[in-house]
């Protein structure tokens, strides 16, 4: 039991650490897309709380008026039971079209079987990590092998343009390779966070200039430097489409789990507004509860029943995000930033 009780411990500070270098690496990218949701949330009413203690100190919401505290808190139990009913009915839906035929089972397996065995084609490695996160580390250290094996290779570059335009891929990749491999490698990295690294590199663009070297600059490289590109812009393929076989699966848990949330913390707030609202009831020269303890809980209940609300806007922030940079199609991109445009060659001139 105390073995038990000193992982859980340890999986727990391990978790917070995570959190707080991701936090560390981006504020904003931690607030709106890899932060913890629950996290973000807390963030967000504790920032609402401070708010209203200030309010509440400087004498601007006295709290003496009985009508408008029972007409926000039948507002807050109307709204949050309309918000849970909307968003588990949403969760019934998704999880309903989870429902195929045996036949739709065998295609979508085989397809999933083809893409991995496309993919240990191209790695030469038969036995393929079968979580999803470990399966995206694994295709990023190969890509990161590539990567070295160019820097050793630009030498071979006859040209000191080509050369120059191959370092310039290399860089601007390498960092990031290395980056993702640093976060997938830490054990408390889910599918989640390989998605997101994933959604938020711009691998359009360098496919993109790896054919372009290809193309305009084959002939001013080494053979086997060729070979590598290709092999690189192969890989770069696989993890785009990794990545949108698994976006179908992260749309999906997280609503399941915006869903189970919801209920965990929406009913208890319904109850606490319901039970505080039948407060007010009671006569006026017998009060249930002193004037001193309703100056604490009132601001209390209505401060929860803002929760069930920042839950849903940190998840629904996320999801808009995740879908909005998933929009194009690879190799199609609406935001290149270098992209370069191969000249028309075959045109004649009038």
């Amino acid at each position: 039991m105390n073995r038990v009780t000193q992982s859980t411990k340890t999986d727990f500070t391990s978790w917070l650490v995570f959190e707080f270098s991701l936090l560390l690496d981006g504020p904003r990218e931690w607030v709106v897309v890899t932060g913890n949701r629950l996290l973000v949330s807390l963030f967000q009413l504790v920032l609402l709380a401070g708010t209203l203690l200030v309010v509440i100190v400087l004498g601007f919401i006295p709290l003496q008026a009985e009508t408008p505290i029972l007409f926000l808190l039948f507002a807050f139990i109307t709204a949050n039971f309309t918000l849970i009913s909307i968003i588990t009915s949403l969760s019934q839906f998704l999880l309903g079209r989870e429902l195929e035929s045996p036949n739709e089972i065998r295609a979508e397996m085989a397809e999933t079987i083809s893409y991995r065995n496309d993919v240990s084609k191209t790695i030469s490695q038969s036995v393929m990590p079968v979580k999803p996160n470990i399966f995206f580390l694994f295709l990023f250290e190969n890509i990161r092998d590539d990567l070295e094996s160019l820097e050793q290779l630009s030498s071979q570059a006859r040209t000191k343009e080509a050369h120059d335009e191959l370092e310039n891929l290399i860089a601007g990749f390498h960092a990031h390779t290395d980056q993702v491999v640093d976060l997938l490698e830490h054990p408390a990295s889910e599918l989640k966070h390989a998605l997101f690294t994933s959604v938020n590199a711009d691998y359009e663009n360098h496919a993109h200039q790896a054919w372009y070297l290809q193309m305009e600059h084959s002939d001013k490289f080494t053979d086997p430097v060729t070979e590598q590109l290709d092999q690189l812009t192969n890989r770069l393929e696989h993890i785009v489409v990794a990545t949108r076989m698994f976006q179908t699966t992260f749309i999906e848990s997280e609503v399941a789990e915006l869903s189970r949330f919801l209920l965990y913390i929406g009913l208890p707030v319904q109850l606490s507004s319901v039970i505080v609202m039948l407060l007010y009831t009671a006569p006026a020269s017998v009060p249930l509860v002193s004037s001193a303890t309703l100056t604490v809980l009132i601001p209390a209940v209505l401060l929860a029943g803002f929760v069930p609300f920042l839950l849903l806007g940190s998840y629904i922030v996320r999801l808009t995000i995740i879908a909005q940079r998933m929009a194009d199609k690879f190799p199609f991109s609406s935001q290149l930033t270098d992209a370069v445009v191969r000249p028309n060659t075959d045109t004649d001139d009038p």
